[in-house]
C-alpha cells in the first residue's frame, strides 16, 4: 500500500453535488516553519535575514469528503495568519475530479478546472481503485507486517529489508531508507529530494478505535541545506494534526482493517520455478493448489506440503499464462495468474 497521507495535499470538502456520502474527516492543521543555521552563520547575518530564522507557524481546518463515485471534495480554512504563503491566495475549495481538480471560489463556482498530469492521474487512479476493491483507506494508515515471505516479494522488486536488533525494521528503495517502529507508531525517512537536498521525514501516528488503524499526529520534515559559503542550515516544517472528526456511511474504515486473502507468487513471470505465499482470513488453510493452462484449461495439482509458503517446481510448463487457483479450507477459490516464459 502507499504511504498517503493527509498531508500528501491540501484539498478537501466543498459540495456533495448529489453524491452519497462515503466518508468524511475533519481535522485541525497547526503548522510551524522555522529554521536553525549554525552559530557562525548566524553572526554573518543582517537582522533582516535573521526574520527567516524565527519560528513562523499558520493554524488551517481541514474537511476532506469521499463521495460513492469515489470523487473527493476537499476544503481548507486558514484561521490564522501570521506569515503569508502564496499558497494562502489561491481558492480553498477543491474538488477532485476523475480527470483533474477544480478550484472553486467563493461563490461556489468553479473558478479554474486543472487536468492531473499523468503522475497525478495514475495516483488518483490507484487510490480510487484502492478505496473501492481493495480496502485502502484514505485517512488511516495500517503498519505493514514484514513477514519471511513479504520480505522475498520486495526482495525481488529491489527493496531490502532489514530487521533491527531494537525491534525497527529498516527498508532500503532505491536512495530512500525508511525505518518502521511499530511500538512507538513512527515511520522515518531519509531521502534526497529533487533540489539534491538531503531530507529527513518523520511521522507519529496514533491509534483510532480499537483495531482500526492510526491516524496521522505528527509530521516532521526536515531538510539540511549547505549554503555556497559553507554554512549549514535545518530548515523544518512540523505540523500538528487534531480534533479528528470521522463520519464512515460507506463502512470504509471496516473494510480497510478486515483481513484479507492475499497469495504472492514470485517471480512473475517465471521459468517454472517460483515460490507462493499464502495469507488467509478467518483461520482458513489450504485445500487444494491447482496450476491451470488459460487457454486449454489443462490442469495440474501442485503439492504444497501443508505449508503456506512453498515452492514450486514445474520447469516442464509450456510457456503462456495461467492460473494459480488455491481453495481453502472453507471452500473459497483464490485465482492468482501468471505467465511461464
Amino acid at each position: 500500500m502507499r504511504l498517503a497521507t493527509l498531508s500528501a495535499s491540501l484539498f478537501i470538502h466543498s459540495l456533495c453535488f448529489g453524491q452519497t456520502t462515503l466518508y468524511k474527516q475533519s481535522n485541525k492543521i497547526m503548522e510551524y516553519q522555522f529554521a536553525v543555521a549554525d552559530s557562525s552563520a548566524i553572526r554573518q547575518m543582517s537582522e533582516s535575514e535573521k526574520i527567516k530564522f524565527e519560528l513562523k507557524y499558520v493554524e488551517k481546518s481541514y474537511t476532506r469528503t469521499i463521495n460513492s463515485n469515489f470523487e473527493s471534495n476537499v476544503e481548507v480554512k486558514i484561521d490564522s495568519n501570521d506569515f503569508k504563503k502564496d499558497w494562502m491566495t489561491l481558492a480553498k475549495k477543491y474538488r477532485y475530479t476523475q480527470t483533474g481538480i477544480d478550484m472553486i471560489g467563493s461563490d461556489n463556482l468553479v473558478t479554474k478546472s486543472i487536468p492531473y498530469s499523468t503522475e497525478e492521474l495514475a495516483f488518483i487512479t490507484e487510490e480510487k481503485e484502492g478505496i473501492e476493491e481493495a480496502g485502502f483507506h484514505p485517512g488511516l494508515r495500517a503498519f505493514p507486517s514484514f513477514d519471511a515471505a513479504t520480505i522475498n516479494l520486495l526482495s525481488a522488486e529491489n527493496i531490502f529489508v532489514s530487521n533491527m536488533p531494537n525491534g525497527e525494521v529498516k527498508v532500503t528503495a532505491g536512495g530512500t531508507t525508511t525505518i518502521y517502529n511499530s511500538f512507538k507508531k513512527t515511520i522515518v525517512s531519509d531521502y534526497t529530494d529533487g533540489d539534491g537536498i538531503k531530507c529527513k521525514e518523520t511521522l507519529a501516528y496514533e491509534p483510532y478505535g480499537v483495531d482500526k488503524g492510526f491516524l496521522l499526529k505528527i509530521k516532521k520534515l526536515e531538510r539540511f541545506v549547505t549554503t555556497n559559503a559553507g554554512q549549514c542550515i535545518t530548515e523544518t516544517r512540523l505540523t500538528y494534526y487534531s480534533n479528528y472528526e470521522i463520519v464512515d456511511n460507506g463502512n470504509l474504515v471496516n473494510k480497510a482493517m478486515d483481513k484479507k486473502d492475499v497469495v504472492n507468487l514470485y517471480p512473475n513471470p517465471t521459468d517454472g520455478v517460483f515460490t507462493v505465499a499464502v495469507s488467509l482470513k478467518d483461520d482458513a488453510s489450504i485445500g487444494s493448489v491447482k496450476i491451470i493452462h488459460a487457454i486449454t484449461g489443462n490442469t495440474v495439482t501442485v503439492n504444497h506440503n501443508s505449508q503456506s509458503t512453498f515452492l514450486v517446481n514445474m520447469p516442464n510448463l509450456a510457456a503462456g499464462n495461467y492460473v494459480l487457483q488455491i481453495v481453502t479450507s472453507n471452500q473459497r477459490t483464490i485465482n492468482t495468474n501468471f505467465i511461464k516464459n
